[in-house]
């Protein structure tokens, strides 16, 4: 089967665009691609066919597909079930809101970048700490794809992401990047960092883009936008109407003043919205603006509609914004063809936007009066506005600064620097409630984001009662006591904290959003779509039996899905394939030899006969194991090759935990021996095995991803196997086998 047909079948669009044939045969090629291609040309089928038919052949087993919002995500997750369901491969969608899947299992994943680089770090924003290298190893070993990336951060959120790509490159693993405006030269800066194949998009090609004219008017400098202007463009439009505002304030100024003065409906849109008013909202927008529709509306909104939302209407007025978010604002005007006007009015102020940028922008759409907004202009605007400013985001030392933060993260387990290495972290959480301290899951209340300076002049305004949730880490790493104190000094008000205010002082409306007025009603508790980490109940199990099963769980299930990874991971550390292989059936066999230890078997019950990995009997906590397993087989791991071998050693001592480093003092029980030869381990090893320890701190936590980054991916990606291995084993029978053959699906 061909490219075309193979497009055909999983899509089910009957003609292929030639830049989604060229960035195809790249990417069935296994090269890294950069695509360049305006809103509605299918980009995101130019990476899904050819990964449903090259998995693992010249791809890897996994798609890891990064949007800067979550509305994409739920977008293009259920566009993609569909493609993949034509070959039997799984699909989950991943952010904040939709916990679908923590531990990154099955084959393609839509999420967001900050979920990505979070799991990358072995910092997962969604999931326990103790379990992050799990999805650092998906990451590490994945086909990544970066979309929608002229929307991302540029100091901060491009940076992870042309960190990641470069790591990907360093053991030859694939990556794309797409966006509609990219400008020229940070292409041709691209080019300086890593090899890749650059695919245009030539409009002329794309049938709604070749009959879609659009014209743009500038209303003039000074002129601002009111409600009047709103009312009077519905009356001469063609009964579809959007307005963009910078702010939410502005857009609830502008809703007031037209909510009961026109004859349609008038919906409100922007980011103070409890999460299901959003939905609806988002849902009635489709009825009204979506494709095919013949209703009437209005839709005032914020930047919030930028991207994601499939809507369009034939006049749109907005206010002037950086020419990229003008672009894709654009994007939502006769976004199936025909004719559409944009008129684009003057700002008071700058903010949210940089001024320079604002300036800048302003400069070129003041000279439109009428003229056709085609995606030539389009590309010709960013070269000019956003040209010279590539140079100083891909400065070395923005990449260097955002690595040295990722560093950290990974080394802290710090989610607030994960997630600073995304976007600027300038907003806090807001909820409202009159006593939070009678709560006992008080963190479950519906939340609100709010940008840390509006809740300061909130605060300074109208003096309100509030408080901050603070997290007292008392009893352990998994536990802590939330204790809500009262905020008494502005300074107190800090982006990221989660903040309570009182009902008396603040208010909410499903129509208008978060309104910084009196009268309101308390928060209820918010429902998690979450995957919970399956707590297996352990079965009596020996120690030879636990290992056998987990070697066969790696040989039989994760193998034949990882066989291509493998490869490339091996031919990064410049061994052959056969000797990588055997180092990861020993290691599964090994992985538990910390459980031999004399204080262990003693805990769990053992009568002397065969060594028990598992027990059915509760007896409590058991001591540390798997930094001892790591110990123990050091001088195994380090003669293979000190620098990967430091990899496996790690990705041991951390089985259980990420970041564990205490070692307690263990001795090995008489004939450890015999259980190693059962499971024909060679002597050679055996020999090398200590067999006691006097305890102490572990050196290292794990290899140090800024200078040591194929060392680091091959640490996540050991540890990946490897625990996924023993939680197939430790669940335990065919119904554990299911369970991930399920998750993982027809690869």
């Amino acid at each position: 089967m061909d490219i075309d047909d193979d497009f055909r079948l999983i899509t089910g669009l009957k003609n292929i665009y030639p830049h989604q044939r060229e960035t195809i045969e790249h990417i069935l090629n296994g090269e890294s691609v950069v695509l360049r291609a305006p809103t509605g040309s299918g980009k995101s089928e130019a990476v899904i066919v050819p990964f449903l038919t090259n998995i693992n052949k010249t791809l890897p087993s996994q798609l890891i597909y990064s949007l800067p919002v979550r509305v994409l995500v739920d977008d293009l997750s259920r566009r993609f079930a569909k493609y993949s369901n034509v070959k039997g491969v799984n699909v989950a969608g991943h952010h904040g809101k939709r916990i679908e899947t923590p531990l990154f299992y099955p084959p393609i994943i839509i999420t967001t970048i900050d979920q990505t680089v979070g799991a990358y770090v072995c910092t997962p924003l969604s999931l326990p700490l103790r379990a992050g290298n799990i999805p650092a190893g998906a990451v590490s070993s994945a086909f990544l794809v970066f979309d929608e990336v002229h929307t991302f951060d540029p100091e901060r959120a491009l940076q992870s992401a042309l960190i990641l790509a470069k790591h990907s490159s360093k053991l030859n693993l694939p990556f794309v990047f797409m966006s509609a405006t990219m400008p020229d030269v940070f292409l041709e800066k691209l080019g300086e960092i890593f090899d890749f194949k650059r695919v245009d998009a030539n409009e002329k090609d794309i049938l709604i883009r070749k009959n879609r004219k659009v014209h743009v008017y500038w209303e003039g400098k000074d002129k601002t936008l009111a409600g009047e202007d709103v009312i009077e463009n519905y009356n001469k439009s063609k009964g579809k109407l959007i307005v963009i505002c910078n702010t939410v304030s502005k857009a609830q100024d502008i809703y007031k003043e037209v909510e009961n003065e026109v004859g349609c409906e008038t919906v409100l849109l922007h980011s103070r919205f409890l999460e299901e008013d959003r939905k609806r909202k988002e849902e009635k927008l489709k009825d009204i603006f979506g494709k095919n529709s013949n209703k009437k509306g209005i839709l005032i909104s914020t930047q919030v509609i930028e991207v994601g939302l499939d809507i369009s209407c034939d006049t749109m007025l907005t206010e002037l914004s950086p020419i990229d978010s003008l672009i894709q604002r654009a994007g939502r005007c006769s976004r199936w063809g025909g004719s559409g006007f944009l008129h684009v009015y003057d700002v008071e102020k700058p903010s949210p936007y940089k001024v320079d940028i604002m300036k800048d922008t302003r400069a070129e759409i003041e000279k439109f009066e009428g003229e056709l907004f085609d995606w030539e202009t389009e590309k010709l605007l960013v070269n000019i506005v956003l040209g010279k400013y590539v140079e100083k985001w891909l400065k070395t030392e923005n990449m260097a600064r955002i690595l040295s933060t990722l560093s950290q993260a990974a080394f802290e387990g710090n989610k607030r620097l994960a997630e600073d290495a995304v976007r600027s972290i300038f907003s806090c959480d807001i909820s409202i409630h009159d006593a939070p301290d009678t709560l006992e899951n008080v963190y479950c209340l519906k939340t609100i984001n709010v940008h840390v300076g509006v809740l300061r002049k909130f605060f300074n305004d109208d003096n309100p009662t509030m408080w901050e949730l603070v997290d007292n880490n008392i009893i352990s790493d998994d536990s802590s006591s939330i204790i809500p104190q009262r905020i008494y000094d502005v300074e107190s008000i800090l982006p990221y904290h989660f903040y309570i205010v009182h009902p008396d002082c603040i208010s909410y409306d499903e129509n208008r959003g978060l309104l910084f007025e009196p009268g309101g009603n308390n928060f209820g508790f918010m429902e998690k779509e979450e995957e919970k980490i399956v707590e297996y109940d352990c079965k009596r199990e020996t120690w030879v039996e636990h290992s056998k099963r987990t070697v066969d769980a790696f040989n039989h299930i994760l193998l034949p899905r990882y066989k291509f990874a493998i490869e490339r991971f091996a031919s990064a550390l410049k061994v052959e394939y056969d000797e990588f292989l055997e180092r990861l059936q020993v290691s599964m066999l090994l992985h538990d030899i910390g459980k031999l230890n004399e204080g262990w078997q003693a805990k769990i019950g053992w009568d002397g006969k065969e060594p028990l990995a598992h027990s059915d009997v509760y007896v409590g906590r058991l001591p540390s194991h798997a930094p001892i397993s790591a110990y123990a087989l050091s001088s195994v791991f380090y003669e293979w090759n000190p620098e990967f071998g430091q990899a496996f050693y790690f990705a041991l001592a951390h089985h259980h935990s990420v970041r564990a480093s205490k070692m307690p003092k263990y001795k090995l029980i008489d004939g450890w021996e015999n259980c190693l030869r059962q499971l024909s381990v060679p002597d050679a090893y055996i020999d090398k095995i200590k067999a006691d320890g006097e305890g102490g701190k572990l050196s290292g936590t794990f290899p140090e991803l800024s200078n040591h980054v194929k060392l680091y991916r091959t640490y996540t990606f050991v540890s990946r196997l490897l625990r996924i291995s023993d939680r197939i084993a430790t669940g335990g029978g065919e119904d554990a086998i299911l369970r991930y053959e399920n998750w993982y699906g027809n690869v």
